[in-house]
């Protein structure tokens, strides 16, 4: 999980069966009841997971998606420019769908790993605290907690560093809904 919990202890703090966390994992699709419960655990609204499960049904035309999750056939997209201060090279028309980017940077640990995959998801409306790329008009994002943002200014903090990132020219801040897990070797 993003914060290196066992599927038991994410299970039971949201009063899931492990069984069931384990098997929503594995591609089996939510009911309808835990949408709000998956949506707090994500950070998304409830109407964001029932889209996402409904995009899953219709696509696969069951109650089954293939291996891990809706996201698993989202394209990587952007490419590390700069690991030290979590930057993104993006071509510009930025994705308009959900996206994934690869954390090449240890600096959101623990929140997002190095060398896990990161999804993105631009309608998902950026809040205070949500980690997130703020993305530049010049095609250049930053990885980061959004601390506040107005405007065409944004302002964030990275795990790694006291120090918080001005972002000026905002065209898109893009909200991170869901991180790969990471298991230790």
């Amino acid at each position: 999980m993003r914060l290196g919990y066992s599927d038991r202890h994410v299970a039971v703090g949201h009063g899931w069966l492990q069984q069931t966390f384990s098997r929503w994992k594995m591609g089996s699709l939510p009911r309808p009841n835990m949408y709000a419960a998956i949506g707090q655990f994500l950070g998304v609204p409830t109407d964001t997971v029932k889209e996402l499960v409904e995009e899953a049904r219709e696509s696969m035309g069951n109650e089954k998606v293939p291996k891990v999750s809706v996201f698993a056939t989202s394209s990587v997209y952007g490419k590390m420019a700069d690991r030290k201060e979590g930057k993104f090279k993006f071509a510009v028309p930025l994705p308009a769908g959900r996206y994934a980017i690869q954390m090449d940077t240890p600096i959101m640990e623990p929140a997002l790993i190095f060398g896990s995959k990161a999804w993105v998801d631009p309608s998902v409306w950026p809040k205070v605290g949500n980690e997130v790329l703020v993305h530049a008009r010049n095609g250049v994002a930053w990885i980061g907690r959004l601390e506040s943002h107005d405007n065409d200014t944004a302002v964030i903090s990275q795990y790694a560093f006291e120090d918080k990132i001005t972002v000026r020219n905002v065209e898109a801040i893009h909200t991170i809904v869901l991180s790969e897990r990471v298991t230790s070797k």
